[in-house]
């Protein structure tokens, strides 16, 4: 789950977290961003680890909970460990299309 952790990104715009799949591309959106963790330099903090306090706790929690709406829709290929939606996902063999495309 360490990499999906890392894949999670933040949509300033929509202001909500989301993951995409390294292959096709496809986003998934989750939870929003908490209203104390809003703004670019303070997000920046926030990402690096470095805002402390409050605002970082609520970040970190709303981060896990992210990752863990998000794991429902990814899923990590058993050959390379990278975390792809469905579409990109042999779950017969537990790989990805990638891998799965190097092996034949």
């Amino acid at each position: 789950m360490r990499q999906l952790y890392e894949q999670i990104l933040v949509d300033n715009e929509k202001r909500r977290f989301y993951a995409k799949c390294e292959t096709s591309g496809e986003k998934r959106y989750s939870v929003k961003l908490p209203l104390s963790c809003r703004g670019e330099e303070l997000l920046q903090l926030l990402e690096e680890g470095c805002a402390g306090g409050l605002r970082q706790k609520k970040y970190n929690s709303a981060k896990a909970r992210a990752v863990q709406d998000l794991a429902r829709y990814f899923n990590q290929c058993r050959k390379c460990g990278k975390w792809v939606c469905d579409e990109m996902f042999d779950p017969d063999i537990m790989e990805c299309k990638q891998c799965n495309i190097r092996r034949v």
